[in-house]
């Protein structure tokens, strides 16, 4: 009987001690680069730095955008570079749309670039009249691109209605008369 109990009691004493304080146990996964990594992927939540120096604040989970900074309008969000000739022939589709609806829509211009000099980019910016924010927040740019379904071609957009759900998205040119009506319905 003696043979029984005291494997009985070792395997009890191990289960219920484990390997360490819970202190130790939460210190190596913070500390975990894995960990960190993995945070950061599921962190739906993306603070933007604008070329104006104004933060914007966007949650994007499950298809639905949410933002006081962007609250009760169309959000295009545009993932382009500086260098992409695809990305310089709708800037004018972007600007005109933006100018007519104004006040319901905002399209946010994600730089999918890096070490952008900002003086080149604001002359760029003034050179093709962009009249929405640029985000400049580089590795947040590239979180974001990464979480947005995995962006690699731009330019690359996603349009979100007034209530915060996903309507479509561009890979390419944007093709104005669809972006149009998508605008147009959601503002209904």
């Amino acid at each position: 009987m003696k043979k029984l109990y005291l494997p009985f009691l070792i395997a009890f004493a191990i289960f219920f001690t484990g390997c360490g304080n819970e202190e130790e146990a939460a210190t190596v996964i913070k500390s975990s680069s894995d960990f960190k990594e993995l945070k950061k992927q599921t962190n739906k939540t993306y603070t933007l730095m604008t070329t104006k120096n104004e933060k914007i604040v966007l949650t994007v989970e499950n298809d639905i955008l949410t933002s006081q900074d962007l609250k009760d309008k169309v959000v295009l969000i545009n993932f382009w570079a500086t260098w992409c000739p695809p990305c310089i022939k709708e800037m004018p589709t972007l600007t005109k749309l933006q100018d007519k609806y104004k006040d319901d829509f905002v399209i946010i211009g994600v730089l999918y670039e890096k070490n952008k000099d900002l003086k080149e980019l604001e002359a760029f910016m003034n050179k093709y009249k962009m009249n929405f924010p640029v985000t400049i927040s580089e590795e947040e740019n590239f979180r974001m691109a990464k979480n947005f379904d995995d962006v690699k071609k731009i330019p690359e957009s996603f349009l979100y209605g007034k209530d915060g759900k996903f309507l479509e998205k561009y890979v390419g040119l944007i093709n104005e008369e669809s972006l149009e009506t998508h605008i147009k319905n959601s503002l209904k």
